[in-house]
């Protein structure tokens, strides 16, 4: 009897070292994860955003400070969100990213002053189509560079892709000698 007595005592000691151990791996996994949050907080450098433009009354940075068209960054905004505000077309979030040289463009914070770009460029107005043309594709050609070429836009390549669909079978090939219609935008 005395050894079956014994047998469990080592059981439950062995219980109790896993119960300790496993315990000590919760605890030093959890320090790991708080002390990583903590150090991201602290160190995010984000563009447009210093202490100087955040509102400390007297001190605070307006568009008449800044110059030039500028957005405020409000709760629940993101580029495309701000980007289809302004301009109509989320696809400009790229280049409000690039104006304000953003490195991580889904970190943007409440307050934050963005200079907005300006939306006309010369390859959109010379370029600008006013009718439905027909446009015979090249070899070398893709549909980003037939919208880049035909309306200063390569994001248009999906409006090109929509209008004619029903000959393109898959968007990234496109054939020599086909004909695609460019819709005016």
């Amino acid at each position: 009897m005395k050894k079956v007595a014994n047998n469990k005592l080592i059981k439950s000691s062995e219980e109790l070292i896993s119960m300790i151990l496993g315990l000590v791996i919760v605890v030093v996994v959890g320090f790991l994860i708080v002390n990583f949050i903590q150090k991201r907080r602290g160190t995010v450098d984000l563009p447009g955003m210093t202490s100087e433009n955040l509102d400390l009354g007297e001190n605070s940075m307006s568009e008449e400070t800044l110059g030039g068209d500028y957005y405020e960054v409000k709760v629940g905004d993101s580029l495309w969100k701000i980007a289809e505000a302004e301009y109509g077309d989320g696809y400009m979030w790229v280049e409000i990213a690039k104006e304000n040289s953003l490195n991580s463009p889904g970190l943007i914070e409440v307050g934050q002053k963005l200079k907005m770009p300006e939306v006309i460029s010369e390859a959109k107005t010379s370029n600008m189509i006013t009718e439905e043309t027909n446009y015979e594709v090249k070899a070398g050609d893709s549909l980003w560079s037939i919208a880049t070429d035909n309306y200063g836009d390569g994001f248009a390549w999906t409006k090109i892709y929509e209008k004619n669909k029903s000959m393109i079978n898959n968007p990234n090939v496109i054939e020599k000698g086909m004909v695609l219609v460019l819709p005016i935008l």
